[in-house]
């Protein structure tokens, strides 16, 4: 095998693993949205059925909460990964080859990015990430204002 061969081999199995991690990535942010969803499902089921439940209440916020800056940080992670070890070394690859369609589709994709023509899911994600930690902080807080509230005025 000459070195041209050799390296297109590594060129596909990086970009097949590129592709293989994008995918888990996938999967795991399904999890975050599912565990999320089960959260604030408990939550509102809580509050129909036991509001007076306030340290269960508190409990499923709380941990809402923290999932999604897990979640968030999680996707800020397989960004990186991605962009470093995976583009990264694919772009390199691509100097040695006759074509550089990686790099190619990245400069396509950043170009429509710029025109506003395109919104990656990854932004999406991470926004989806944020808007439920901003439902559990909301919850949280009007809960905590609720019980202040009724110490106050019983």
């Amino acid at each position: 095998m000459d070195e041209k061969h050799l390296i297109l081999e590594q060129y596909r199995i990086y970009s097949e693993s590129k592709e293989k991690y994008i995918d888990r990535a996938f999967l795991i942010n399904r999890f975050y949205m599912v565990l999320a969803g089960v959260l604030f499902l408990l939550m509102l089921f809580v509050k129909a059925v036991r509001p007076e439940y306030l340290a269960v209440l508190s409990g499923v916020e709380f941990l809402g909460i923290m999932l999604c800056i897990m979640w968030f940080s999680n996707q800020d992670s397989y960004s990186s990964i991605i962009k470093i070890k995976y583009n990264a070394v694919i772009e390199r690859m691509e100097a040695l080859l006759p074509a550089s369609p990686n790099k190619d589709e990245y400069a396509e994709l950043m170009a429509k990015r710029h025109n506003k023509h395109i919104i990656l899911v990854k932004d999406v994600q991470k926004w989806f990430a944020v808007l439920v930690l901003m439902l559990f902080i909301a919850n949280l807080l009007l809960d905590g204002t609720g019980l202040v509230l009724n110490l106050f005025f019983d």
